[in-house]
């Protein structure tokens, strides 16, 4: 865990009123803490910020139940968000003076208990083309002879992003078909790593020809490993970034906390997010009007991507997890 305190204030009068309000904030991306650097010159309100890896940020907040740590929160993944609001944690109702796209429009939850700030893919397939010269056409493929033991993904029980892909794989193909297809993975000598970052680095090394991974991680990795080509296959499962404001935010901390919000949604909140984590996090697609992606993610061919519903599909986040780690990682 990184416990990064946030302090950039502008005068000593500025600071001794900051202190007494500090907002924490709980994160999961490579630009949370240039986000709040950013937030901290703009406004001069300090941030307490924790970072963590999605999967144990979901955890750690989970953990805490009834007494929470956290004013903000801010991760990849609606299905767990809509689990928070389920439990009661998110403050509802409010929605800042914004103009999204129809794509944010349509991931913006009728209660406002969290908003959408960018959009990636859960399942992107990376291939070593050194290795596997011949690109697969469709996920089925991976279940052939010819990919036994080359490919990995995440555990989506470690991984937040993950269970989203896993989910998606369930929704298109059914609940049947979606698991056998797992299975028939498994004993096609399918490996499991805990997140993107170890993923990646097997395939780095060779211990892979292909790796699943969330399509900022891919996009970020072979933007300078230009052997490795990204495969969109259908479907493309949309796993979008929120943000939300807990239940013990009150009175002024509730401000601060709404403007962190409304920072965090405005073009120097988007440009310190497309700016400081290129190699990963940076690589989202924006869903406010006037904000263009960054070049590769505008050049990733997604054309229809599977929208899950997190009222269906939340829910079923840890029985899910606990078939995959029964019948897949075992």
């Amino acid at each position: 865990m990184k416990r990064l305190v946030l302090a950039l204030l502008l005068g000593a009068g500025l600071a001794r009123a900051a202190v007494a309000h500090t907002l924490t904030v709980y994160a999961a991306f490579g630009y949370d803490r240039a986000v709040a650097q950013a937030f901290t010159r703009s406004t001069g309100i300090a941030v307490d910020l924790v970072h963590l890896s999605t999967g144990p940020l979901q955890a750690r907040v989970q953990a805490e139940g009834a007494r929470p740590q956290w004013d903000i929160v801010w991760f990849d993944g609606d299905l767990a968000m809509r689990e928070l609001a389920l439990q009661h944690r998110l403050a509802c109702g409010w929605l800042p003076n914004l103009s999204y796209t129809p794509t944010g429009q349509s991931l913006l939850p009728a209660d406002r208990c969290y908003l959408p700030v960018g959009l990636t893919y859960a399942g992107t397939l990376l291939v070593d083309t050194a290795r596997m010269p011949e690109l697969p056409q469709s996920w089925a493929a991976l279940t052939q002879a010819a990919w036994r033991g080359k490919v990995g993904m995440n555990n989506p029980a470690i991984s937040g992003p993950t269970f989203p892909f896993v989910a998606g794989m369930l929704e298109h193909d059914g609940m049947a078909r979606g698991k056998a297809y797992f299975e028939h993975l498994k004993a096609n000598g399918l490996k499991v790593y805990p997140t993107n970052s170890v993923t990646l680095r097997a395939l780095q090394y060779g211990q892979i020809d292909a790796a699943v991974v969330q399509s900022s991680a891919a996009l970020g990795f072979a933007s300078s490993r230009p052997g490795f080509r990204i495969v969109a296959a259908p479907p493309q499962t949309a796993l979008p970034s929120d943000i939300a404001i807990g239940t013990r935010a009150h009175g002024q901390t509730l401000q601060q906390a709404r403007r962190f919000v409304e920072f965090v949604l405005s073009p120097a909140g988007q440009k310190a997010m497309q700016q400081a984590d290129p190699g990963a996090d940076s690589n989202y697609q924006p869903l406010l009007r006037g904000i263009a992606p960054r070049p590769a993610v505008a050049r990733l061919p997604v054309r229809q991507p599977l929208m899950l519903d997190p009222v269906v599909w939340g829910p079923r986040e840890a029985a899910i997890d606990a078939w995959f780690n029964a019948r897949v990682l075992h």
